[in-house]
């Protein structure tokens, strides 16, 4: 799953930088340039969330009274 968050961002930025705009399909390639380089930082970004899990109980070690008294 890394390696095809990896592809998809890599082929977003291609498609996203290499076209000029000389053509007209060339303004529909850069759209799915910008979609693919969006999905793909979506995917790595649920990577990362799973391989860095939250432990909320270390951060929470005070009460809602607790904070109140301070």
């Amino acid at each position: 799953m890394k390696l095809f968050s990896l592809l998809c961002i890599v082929l977003g930025a291609i498609l996203i930088f290499v076209f000029n705009d000389e053509s007209d399909y060339d303004k529909y390639l850069k759209i799915l340039g910008f979609v693919l380089l969006m999905y793909g930082l979506y995917k790595s970004t649920q990577l990362w969330v799973k391989d860095n899990p939250k432990d909320d109980k270390k951060d929470d070690t005070k009460s809602l009274d607790d904070h109140l008294r301070d």
